[in-house]
């Protein structure tokens, strides 16, 4: 049974990836009931969880396929609520991806989760853009509207103009069509280009890493952090190598000197047959 649900698992990167957008799709579930929420930061949460839903799909998907035991998985490792979770009315159900998120920090420990980010920052880059993206066109697009709504001057007036600043301002392309023009939208601007380079600095290193960094370094690099053993047991495994190194020695030893016996009868009988012979 335990092999059966560690199959379900997928790299650690990945994720830690999943459980970071799960508590966001349950986050926004409470964030757009709040009352007095403007309807165009409520419709931008709601396209950030349509977005969501396709990772979700796709996560399923991913898993099914790759399970060792899909009955398992889909009974047993909450895969039926990951597939109805989708559904807009049945949304409720990412609770059970929350679950989830518990149990990977309580088989690994946080702190071995971020020392792996750490060590593998590189690796998990592409995961970190993906999320840090999500998180920024989500909430800067939501308070500059909620910034902007009160001006009479305001160009930032829906959801489609404000995500629309916010990619642009990001990547810092900068097409000057939308931009806030009270004193907190444009605060909200200033954090928004400094993520954004943040961001696609990251990208690029991660781009450059994969460019240059041997294959071999870079399998080595993405070893999952094991589970702590029990010191008994991991005695008894070293002891246990060692034995077989010392067996393996010893054979290699025994073999070498009959070879060398082999030899050296070999020589004595031709010394007897040269002794025999007249001169």
């Amino acid at each position: 049974m335990a092999t059966e649900q560690e199959s379900t698992q997928l790299d650690l990167g990945y994720e830690i990836f999943i459980a970071l957008i799960s508590i966001l799709s349950v986050f926004n579930m409470f964030l757009v009931v709040i009352p007095g929420v403007k309807p165009d930061a409520v419709h931008v949460v709601s396209t950030v969880n349509a977005f969501l839903t396709l990772l979700f799909l796709f996560d399923f998907g991913l898993r099914f396929s790759g399970a060792e035991s899909r009955s398992f998985y889909f009974f047993h490792d909450y895969g039926w609520a990951d597939l109805l979770a989708c559904a807009p009315i049945l949304r409720f159900l990412r609770v059970f991806r929350i679950v989830k998120a518990y149990r990977l920090v309580h088989k690994y420990g946080a702190r071995n989760l971020l020392d792996f980010l750490f060590r593998n920052r590189a690796e998990s880059a592409l995961y970190i853009l993906v999320f840090a993206v999500i998180m920024i066109i989500q909430t800067g697009s939501f308070l500059v509207l909620l910034a902007e709504g009160s001006s009479p001057d305001a160009n930032i007036r829906s959801s489609s103009d404000a995500m629309w600043w916010v990619y642009v301002t990001i990547t810092t392309v900068g097409y000057g069509d939308r931009y806030p023009v009270t004193d907190a939208g444009r605060l909200i601007g200033m954090m928004v280009m400094t993520a954004g380079v943040g961001v696609f600095a990251t990208f690029a290193g991660y781009i450059g890493n994969k460019l240059l960094t041997p294959k071999d370094i870079e399998e080595e690099a993405a070893t999952l952090p094991s589970v702590p053993e029990n010191p008994a047991a991991s005695c008894l495994a070293e002891l246990k190598q060692y034995i077989e190194e010392r067996e393996n020695i010893d054979a290699e030893i025994t073999a070498r000197l009959q070879k060398l016996d082999g030899l050296l009868a070999q020589v004595g009988v031709n010394q007897q047959g040269t002794g025999g012979q007249p001169g």
